[in-house]
């Protein structure tokens, strides 16, 4: 059912943000557009066993694209210790991982640094839909690691499509609702 499913989510959430964005006379952001066409390919590459790399690098190619996005958002200050706590986490997180990553230490280290970076980005705009849908999409993939390296269960596949279904939506929201203030 995944098989058939998945691939669909992002192909509507691009034709809501398309239509909505020429109804309301809104400014497409080609960035968060490429983004999230290049989540739309790390959902067709994880379908498979042999596309675990390409869908990693999509992902963070759409993370770094969600990234230049936000940061075109105004940016407001925010507590100072965010990165200190978005450091911790995915400090505290990949030495949990590491022991279960075997060739895979380097791409994910780079996946955790690249996600952080999105988070922080998001709660530099101040918008609570961008934030949600970052927050979301760290909770996602942190769910997913977990079931891909360390214990695979049946509820955490379910947890992660549901976080990363909402993560999406929320982003696709905050673009459209948030404009560039």
């Amino acid at each position: 059912m995944r098989f058939f499913t998945k691939p669909l989510l992002l192909p509507i959430l691009i034709s809501v943000y398309i239509s909505r964005v020429k109804s309301e006379k809104n400014q497409l952001d080609t960035f968060f557009l490429i983004g999230l066409v290049l989540s739309f390919f790390g959902d067709l590459f994880l379908l498979s066993k042999w596309g675990f790399l390409p869908g990693l690098g999509s992902f963070l190619l759409a993370h770094v694209f969600y990234i230049i996005s936000f940061k075109k958002k105004i940016q407001k200050p925010i507590w100072k210790f965010w990165p200190i706590a978005l450091g911790l986490f995915a400090t505290i997180l990949l030495i949990s991982l590491f022991p279960y990553l075997k060739e895979m230490k380097i791409p994910v280290i780079m996946y955790a640094v690249v996600i952080s970076a999105m988070m922080y980005a998001a709660l530099k705009t101040q918008k609570r839909n961008l934030i949600i849908g970052a927050l979301l999409f760290l909770i996602s993939d942190t769910l997913l690691s977990i079931n891909l390296f360390v214990q695979p269960l049946m509820i955490l596949n379910l947890l992660v499509m549901i976080t990363y279904v909402m993560a999406q939506w929320f982003l696709v929201r905050g673009m459209l609702f948030s404009k560039n203030s």
